[in-house]
């Protein structure tokens, strides 16, 4: 199968085990990945029932029928956030099911009018953005307090996301959203805490599916030295969410300033978009507040911000820009990019783009917190280093402050943000574990968690960048 650059770079995201060896029960946090290798997920609680039925895994790697609030393994339980409020101009939200989606195909285009194929939008009950997502916060003389996750009301923009890889099986393109379990991993754990600041909008997409297993189909596409498999067609990922982004300008944004969010495969497809419709729009790119293009492959010249990926739209580069893109590929400074790595690198006179949250929140110090699922629907998404972990909390997340910090790296031929713990002498805390070794050893870094241990950083900067967005309206 022939691929464009852009949707090569989908393709580039952390491939777990086969759908038949996900287990069908969630995990605690730091029990550890699969020892086939991470998924392109940032990790997500399992926080949230979906509005599947339950029922059998799915052909494309998905499982029919989402948890109950919690459902599987051991620890507390974590129930969603009534969304009854969620209604259009006080109508009541129209209730979720979606049954009728077990198999979409291949051949006819998605209808988004059907709100079943929305993950998060205003109009729908429930919106998985709206799950519970309260979280423990570590303090450094290790004892602990509650922080409550307060959604913005009435918000002055929008946030429009595409979720990373999760279908794992290798079977084609995924078509069966009668449960969208493993989606809520990356959902929760990367787009969801934005409801604090703008309306999340997060469609479903027929992604292509990866694979590690056995001979690949006939139409797979090899991606390299990781043994990452791809099969399904690109061009079919990438309409879905074109029409989507198109249905959300024709029927929601009303004219209203917004964010772009992706990850991995979510990021190349936004990349594919951004290319398409926003660099040759000066009209649509006025009313970019900025994208979060991360864990895919933007690049730009030797010494420059722009040109490379984008001729029009530059790197993120001080608090506050606006028009701009947020883009880096996380590697812990224990494990850094191996010579077969497929991130953090770009063609000659290139480089990959390393744009620093921490940089871009005006913060220069450690970042300002990290999140970590404390249970995870698929357990490939679990980190597994450092092993040690602390206690289970009754929240769905907890978050250290102060604890990592990020900085820019070239070497090697590779760009690339680097993550480290950074204690100081009177920190009694137990480090959270934010590495899973199983990914690293296939040269994917820290790509499972690309959003999670910025998270505080990414929110503060969109934050300012959205005010000064919406300031000279």
């Amino acid at each position: 199968m022939k691929t464009s650059p852009y949707l090569i770079a989908a393709m580039l995201v952390v491939a777990g085990c086969s759908s038949d060896s996900h287990p069908t029960k969630s995990t605690d946090a730091g029990s550890g990945g699969a020892s086939t290798g991470g998924s392109s997920g940032s990790g997500g609680a399992n926080t949230g029932g979906s509005s599947g039925t339950g029922g059998s895994a799915a052909s494309t790697g998905g499982k029919d029928g989402g948890p109950a609030s919690g459902t599987g393994g051991s620890g507390p339980t974590f129930p969603m956030v009534d969304a009854s409020d969620n209604g259009i101009d006080g109508s009541a939200p129209t209730q979720i099911d979606r049954s009728h989606l077990k198999d979409t195909g291949t051949t006819a285009p998605l209808d988004f009018s059907d709100p079943a194929l929305w993950l998060c939008r205003p109009g729908i009950n429930p919106d998985e953005c709206f799950t519970n997502l309260d979280t423990t916060e570590f303090l450094k003389d290790n004892t602990t307090q509650l922080d409550k996750h307060v959604r913005a009301k009435d918000p002055g923009y929008d946030c429009f996301y595409v979720y990373p890889t999760v279908a794992l099986g290798g079977n084609g393109n995924m078509t069966d959203f009668s449960d969208i379990s493993l989606i809520l991993d990356p959902l929760l754990a990367q787009a969801a805490r934005f409801t604090r600041l703008c309306r999340v909008y997060a469609p479903l997409y027929r992604q292509v599916s990866l694979s590690l297993s056995g001979t690949p189909p006939a139409d797979a596409g090899k991606l390299g030295d990781g043994g990452v498999d791809i099969t399904g067609d690109p061009k079919l990922a990438y309409g879905d969410v074109k029409a989507a982004f198109q249905y959300y300008m024709d029927h929601f944004n009303g004219g209203r300033k917004f964010v772009l969010m992706g990850h991995s495969q979510g990021t190349a497809m936004l990349t594919q978009l951004m290319t398409d419709e926003f660099d040759k729009d000066a009209t649509l790119r006025a009313k970019l507040i900025s994208a979060l293009l991360i864990g895919g492959n933007i690049a730009v010249p030797t010494g420059k911000s722009v040109g490379g990926t984008f001729a029009n739209i530059p790197l993120c580069t001080a608090p506050g820009q606006v028009g701009c893109v947020i883009a880096y590929n996380s590697f812990a400074k224990d494990a850094p990019p191996p010579a077969n790595s497929l991130f953090g690198r770009a063609a000659t006179g290139m480089v990959n783009a390393c744009t620093n949250p921490a940089t871009l929140s005006g913060n220069t110090g450690n970042y300002l917190g990290s999140y970590t699922p404390e249970k995870f629907y698929d357990p490939i998404f679990a980190p597994d280093q450092p092993p040690a972990k602390p206690p289970l909390e009754p929240t769905p997340f907890v978050m250290d402050r102060d604890l990592f910090r990020g900085t820019c790296v070239s070497a090697g031929g590779f760009t690339y943000l680097q993550i480290a713990v950074d204690q100081t002498a009177d920190d009694k805390r137990t480090v959270t574990g934010y590495r899973n070794t199983a990914s690293e050893a296939i040269g994917f870094g820290t790509h499972i968690f690309d959003y999670s241990i910025e998270l505080e950083d990414l929110i503060s900067a969109v934050d300012q960048q959205a005010k000064a967005a919406l300031a000279g309206d």
